[in-house]
Order: C-alpha cells, then structure tokens, then sequence
C-alpha cells in the first residue's frame, strides 16, 4: 500500500505564506506599526460613539481620516502629513470635524518625528504650541486644557524622536559588526593566500626552472651552465632527443598551467572588487592593477624571466565599475599567465599599462618560444575569451607574432561619469 502523501497543516502554511508576505513586503508586517493604528483607530472611533456628532458631514470626514491613518504604514510622512491637514482645516470647513481627531494627531506627530529628524520634530511641537495659545487665547473656542495638550504632544515626538535615535544606534552596531566580521574574513583570506602561497608556489617555481633549462639544454641552447648539452645526451639520436625535449616540454606546461592556477586563487582571496562600489577617483581601481602586476612580476622574476611592467595614468584613474575593473584585472593576470607558458626561457618580456579617464589599455611584449612543440598562438583559448570581452563593451584585443617578438594590445573603454566633461572615445586603430 502506498501511502497518501501528508497534506500541509493550515497552522504550517499560514506561517509559511506569514513569513513570505513579511519578507516581501517589510512595511505591510510591521507588527508595532500596526498596532499602533489599529489602537488609534479604535480610540477615534471609541471616541465617536462617547461624543457622537449630528453633522452627518462630520461623520464622513472622520471616516476619511480613519482610511488615511489605515494607508499610513504603507505611506508614513505623506499619510501623516494629510492627516494633519485634514484634522486642522477639518473644524473651518465642517462643523464639529475636530471632536475625535486628538487620538489621530499625536499618532502622526509621533510617526513624523520617528520618520523625519529632530528639525520635524521641534517645528511640529512649536506649531502645536502656537495652536493651542491662538484657540486659548484668541479664539477662546479651545475646550480642553492646553498645557495638558502640548505635554501630551511632547511625550509623542519625543518618543518618535528616541525609536528613531535607537534605530540609528542599532543600525550602526550592525554596520559595525559586519565591518568586524568582513575584516576577519579579509584576515582570514589572507592567511590562506599566504600558507598556499608558501606551501606550493616555491617547489611549482623551482621544478618549472629546472624544466625550462632540461628543455633548452635539449634544443641546443645549454643546459645553463655553458655546455651544449649533458654527457647522457651524447649518446642519443635525434628522435630520442626529440621525444625526451617532448615530454620536458610537456611537464613544464603542466607545471606552469598548475602554477598558474594556484597563483590565480591566491589572487581571488586576496582580491575584494567590492570596494570600487564607490571608487570615484579611481584609486582603488588603480591600486588593484598595481597589486596584480606586482604579484605578476614576482613569480616571472622566480622563474627567471626579465619582466619590466609600467604602470601610468594619463590624466586622471578611470572610475571603473567592479564588473569592468574584474575584466581588466583577469585580462592582466591571463597576460602575465601567457607569458610564463608560451615566452622564450629567461627572455625579457615588457609589459604596459596606461590608465586614462575614459579607457584602459595594456600592451605586452616577449620574445615566443621556437620549439617544434610550441603553438604560434600563445595563450589562444583565454585570450579568445577576452577578445570577446572587450568587444561586448566597445573595446578590442589585437596580437601578433612576427620574427619571434609576440605584441599585444588590448583596449577597454570606461564609461565618464556624466559630472565630467566630455572626453575623446575610442583611439584609432
């Protein structure tokens, strides 16, 4: 027999729809917001049967006033400030409006002064003073006690005022709680870059050297100590050599791809793009590609490469978006990848980097390996990727190799922020 599959509990899906509605709509479940109106409405409309009005005009305009209390939690300063409106020209346009309005205008002072500031808070305390010395002394029209009045409106924006300062306390120990534990996470990334950095790229650099050097002592160009090749090669015929410089060849991709990706997720802990949320100046854009490149020439100078890399700003940083300045930093690191696996061993490779207000652009050059087993287009696969890349937001990538020099050039235009004058766009080709 197979059992009928359980329906959900009433009490179950109401919570579950409860919980929903809550997190869709914040305002619409706001318990102590909607309680107060629905005390206060209960108070208007108590207030209405102990002091009933004949005016059936009077009993219209107070329902009006009930429906906007009701829209207040949605629609808090507007729906306050009409209320206050309509309870203050109500008694000049309709006899007898202002009975039951009391209970409805201490809600809205409160609401005003939590919603609003203290300026709010202290220019609605002074006019309801004003109000009641003109109906008191002036009028003379004001039934009630004044002073019990203006204290009663005092308590209420001052409790407006205090919900609104706690709710600013609190929101900023929660800012600072996240500061703290996103700090720690920073740390703790750090820490993690660090031990791998430690652990693996020092043994990954030291095998992929002595690679690179079995494969040009097996091309013919030394095995780095002067020598045209080893004692154990003489021995050797050409195909043997050939397979031997094949598969060195072949190690030293896979210790340079492994190295590659290690070096590429110790960049990704250390990295935080989110921090050009706000990067108006460009600085922090900046200070991104100077880190990568530093890293960059780092691990080429470990393995034994002459790296020069150059870093200008022309005219000012560009304020570049995260997803913009995440293309232009992984287009760096991809460059720098592509030189340890496709230049010549212990080459020079010369690398640029020129930031302007309205664009990027990297240029790279290095002498390409010449080795049967090499392809004539370095790194094709990623910078395919790229190519792609820049071209969906305006730019281009273009390469060449010519007489064993590989060149290229890539250019990422960034949007100016409208409060900038206009700058020239795309340079020619």
């Amino acid at each position: 027999m197979h059992a009928e599959p359980t329906k959900p509990r009433p009490v179950s899906a109401f919570r579950s729809w409860h919980n929903h509605m809550r997190a869709d709509h914040p305002k619409l479940w706001h318990p102590i917001r909607i309680t107060i109106v629905v005390i206060t409405v209960w108070w208007i409309l108590f207030c209405l049967v102990l002091a009933p009005t004949d005016n059936p005009a009077a009993i219209v305009w107070t329902i009006i006033e009930i429906a906007v209390l009701l829209l207040s939690p949605f629609f808090p300063k507007s729906m306050s400030l009409l209320f206050l409106i309509m309870s203050q020209s109500g008694p000049w346009l309709i006899p007898g409006a202002d009975v039951n309005s009391l209970p409805g205008i201490l809600y809205t002072f409160g609401m005003l002064a939590y919603e609003t500031n203290n300026l709010v808070a202290l220019l609605l305390l002074a006019y309801s003073i004003g109000d009641q010395l003109f109906r008191q002394l002036v009028l003379g029209t004001s039934r009630s006690n004044p002073v019990a009045i203006i204290a009663m409106v005092s308590l209420v924006l001052m409790l407006g005022c205090g919900l609104r300062w706690n709710q600013a306390v609190a929101g900023s120990r929660a800012e600072a709680e996240q500061a703290k534990a996103r700090l720690r996470e920073m740390e703790s990334r750090s820490h993690i870059a660090e031990a791998i950095h430690d652990a693996v790229t020092g043994d990954l650099s030291a095998a992929a050297f002595v690679a690179q050097r079995r494969i040009d002592a097996l091309s013919g160009g030394g095995d780095g100590d002067g020598s045209a090749s080893t004692d154990g090669d003489d021995g050797k015929n050409a195909d043997e050599r050939r397979d031997e410089l094949d598969k060195w060849t072949q190690v030293n991709d896979y210790i340079l791809s492994a190295l590659t990706n290690v070096h590429r997720v110790i960049d990704e802990l250390d990295m935080d793009v989110t921090v050009l949320e706000e990067d108006a100046d460009g600085k922090a854009f900046s200070d991104l590609l100077k880190a990568t490149m530093a890293g960059g020439d780092r691990r080429l100078r470990a393995l034994g490469f002459d790296i020069t890399s150059i870093l200008h700003v022309a005219g000012g940083a560009p304020s570049a978006s995260p997803s913009l300045a995440g293309i232009a930093n992984d287009l760096l690191r991809e460059t720098y990848a592509n030189i340890a696996r496709h230049a010549q061993s212990g080459s020079k490779a010369d690398l640029s980097v020129i930031l302007k207000p309205n664009a990027v652009e990297i240029t790279q050059i290095n002498q390409a390996r010449t080795t049967e087993t090499d392809r004539t287009q370095p790194g094709g696969h990623g910078l395919a990727y790229f190519s792609k890349q820049l071209e969906s937001h305006g730019g281009k990538l273009e390469t060449t190799l010519r007489d064993g020099e590989w060149t290229l050039f890539a250019y990422l235009p960034i949007p100016v922020p409208e409060t900038l004058p206009p700058l020239a766009g795309h340079p020619e080709s």
